[in-house]
């Protein structure tokens, strides 16, 4: 039988109160000696009672003792399991954050390559524009090229009459030079005479100083 702490508590109070009637009593010696042996014989059943009880006690405590043992591997079964979801979601964590930070980084490539497209568009637009402007300067250039052309015709046309201009000057440069050719040799011609006869001049005139001072002297 399983004693509660109850029951005890009741078998304590009674068994003092037994001992205090035997004492403060003394009836009789018989009735002393039977209050003590059925003191005794509630002792003996007392111890007995405890006795059994602390087998009960003991087993309880060895089936506790295992269920706590069992309850420790539990615990550190479950710790472990803590421990490993607690690493899966520090992983999972990691691999969000890592995963938000490469969203980061392709939105900004995103926004820079948006960025550059909106840049390209302009640039686009002002070298179609720019094409266009070439293209009028194109046909404007050509324009002038038509006009060149009219004018290279007229300028053609002139430089064939020049050119029978300068043929009728070089011939008529080519006649005075021959005429000059001509003149010059006879200028050299009555040059040399002059030259000569101026010579014979200088001679005569010595010839005839010194016969006249011949003569003044005779």
């Amino acid at each position: 039988m399983k004693i509660t702490n109850t029951n005890l508590t009741t078998l304590i109070l009674g068994l003092t109160m037994s001992l205090s009637s035997s004492v403060w009593a003394q009836s009789t010696a018989q009735e002393g000696l039977d209050r003590i042996k059925s003191n005794l014989n509630n002792s003996k059943a007392n111890l007995t009672e405890y006795q059994k009880n602390l087998k009960t006690v003991d087993a309880n405590v060895l089936e506790v003792g295992k269920a706590k043992n069992q309850v420790q591997e539990q615990q550190k079964q479950v710790q472990k399991q803590v421990d490993d979801n607690n690493q899966a979601l520090n992983r999972i964590g990691n691999q969000e954050k890592e995963l938000n930070q490469l969203i980061t980084d392709e939105k900004n490539k995103t926004a820079l390559e948006n960025q550059k497209i909106q840049e390209y568009e302009a640039l686009i637009a002002k070298i179609k524009d720019n094409q266009k402007k070439r293209e009028a300067n194109v046909q404007d250039y050509q324009m002038q090229i038509n006009q060149l052309q009219e004018e290279k015709k007229i300028w053609h046309t002139r430089a064939g009459n020049l050119k029978e201009q300068g043929d009728q000057v070089n011939q008529k440069m080519r006649s005075l030079a021959s005429e000059e050719k001509e003149w010059k040799g006879k200028q050299q011609g009555y040059q040399g005479e002059i030259k000569r006869w101026k010579n014979e001049v200088d001679r005569q005139q010595k010839i005839n100083d010194s016969y006249n001072s011949l003569a003044e002297v005779k």
